[in-house]
């Protein structure tokens, strides 16, 4: 199955929007997707797309985000990026604890539903997958 892929403004109103269609993406591709494997993958995407248009683009709508999905057997693997100029990911420390900070949450949230992340340098690009379908 071909990839999806979206590049869209920098602009909040646009993230439910680019969640539901990567969710009927998903659906097609992994027919065995669960609910609340849709549900974590939703909560995975809105997070990192908002941490892109928020943290990384600075709410500029003239700047970009990309969110690229693809899938391996029952793995959904993405790909999230900004224009924005990065960050020091290696500064990020998991404590294993909830963050009562205002800021620091998605990141946590997303390491404990996602298999696994990948922040690429300069910060502004971040590669996750998570395993779905497999309750059968």
């Amino acid at each position: 199955m071909k990839a999806f892929e979206v590049i869209f403004s920098s602009n909040i109103k646009e993230v439910n929007k680019v969640v539901r269609q990567a969710q009927s993406y998903i659906r097609e591709a992994i027919p065995n997707v669960d609910n609340d494997e849709l549900l974590d993958l939703r909560l995975i995407l809105s997070e990192l797309l908002f941490n892109a248009i928020i943290h990384g683009n600075k709410n500029n709508e003239k700047k970009l985000v990309r969110l690229h999905i693809w899938t391996e057997g029952t793995t959904v693997n993405a790909s999230i990026s900004d224009q924005g100029e990065g960050f020091d990911f290696s500064r990020l420390s998991y404590s294993g604890e909830p963050s009562t900070c205002e800021h620091g949450r998605g990141i946590s949230l997303v390491e404990a539903l996602a298999d696994k992340i990948v922040f690429m340098k300069p910060g502004n690009e971040i590669l996750f997958s998570k395993r779905v379908g497999l309750h059968v």
